[in-house]
Formats: C-alpha cells, structure tokens, sequence
C-alpha cells in the first residue's frame, strides 16, 4: 500500500457517555461488536475473535459473497486503537480511536482512508457506493452510542 496517496476519506465522530474502558469492551468482545457493527457488512475473524497485532480478518458485502472482498489485518494495536490495514476490492487504512472526552464521556472516531482497485467500480462509487456508506457509517455511529450507554 502507498502511504499518502489515498482518493477516498471518510471521518465519523460520536461523543458516548461511557468511560474509556466500557468502550473498549463495546469495540471488541464479540456479543456487543455484533451488535453495532455494520449490517452491511460481513465482518468474519480468520484466527479467532481477537484485535492483536497481526490479527486476520475478512470483510464481505451483505448479498455479494466473495465479489466484493477485502483481507484486513490488525496494523496497530493499543488501549483506545485498533488500526486495521487492508486490501481486496479497495485498499487503505481503517483507524478506531477512543479517548477520555470530559469527566465521564469517550470521544470515539472512525477513519477510513481508501482506495477503490476495481477498475470501472472507482468511476461509479463517488455517485452509488460512497454516499450509502457514508450513511451506513452513521447509523453504525448511533447503533455504537446505545451500545455503550447501556446500564
């Protein structure tokens, strides 16, 4: 991957009332990710349901199976990161940051700074895909607020 020379950027912020350490609960035990992650996508760990360095996972578009794939792997990881790098149909970098926001509120921010690979899918996407998962990155913002706010 080439640092730097990414086309596509996309940013999400959501403030929760939660501390830190719930958060990082919410982002990666498995019965509380699957309830806010994206219904759009088919999220599968291929060495087991961890976020350490090096971990392997596989993303899939909700209905298109292995059409549309990318390989993720965790790239960094430490209290209030995991950056995912990854490549497939698109390529780039996927960084969820978390940290103390206030006295009893977590800032969480989702970035996503990609590529398309598919020749043709690049020209389309800014007009079809891009908008949809903008939006869907929103929704998946909210569903991870009530996660997290949950008593």
């Amino acid at each position: 991957m080439q640092e730097n020379t990414y086309r596509h950027l996309m940013e999400e912020f959501v403030v929760v009332n939660a501390a830190p350490e719930r958060v990082e609960a919410v982002m990666t035990e498995h019965d509380r990710m699957v309830r806010w992650i994206s219904r759009s996508v088919q999220f599968t760990p291929l060495d087991g349901w961890h976020f350490e360095q090096g971990a392997r996972w596989r993303l899939t578009l909700t209905g298109l199976g292995r059409l549309m794939e990318a390989h993720y792997s965790v790239y960094e990881r430490r209290p209030g990161l995991i950056l995912w790098a990854f490549r497939g149909f698109w390529e780039g970098f996927d960084a969820w940051h978390w940290m103390q926001h206030g006295n009893d509120q977590t800032l969480i921010q989702n970035r996503i700074e990609y590529n398309i690979c598919i020749p043709g899918l690049s020209l389309v996407w800014p007009l079809t895909i891009g908008p949809l998962m903008d939006w869907d990155a929103q929704v998946q913002m909210q569903r991870l607020k009530q996660v997290c706010e949950e008593r």
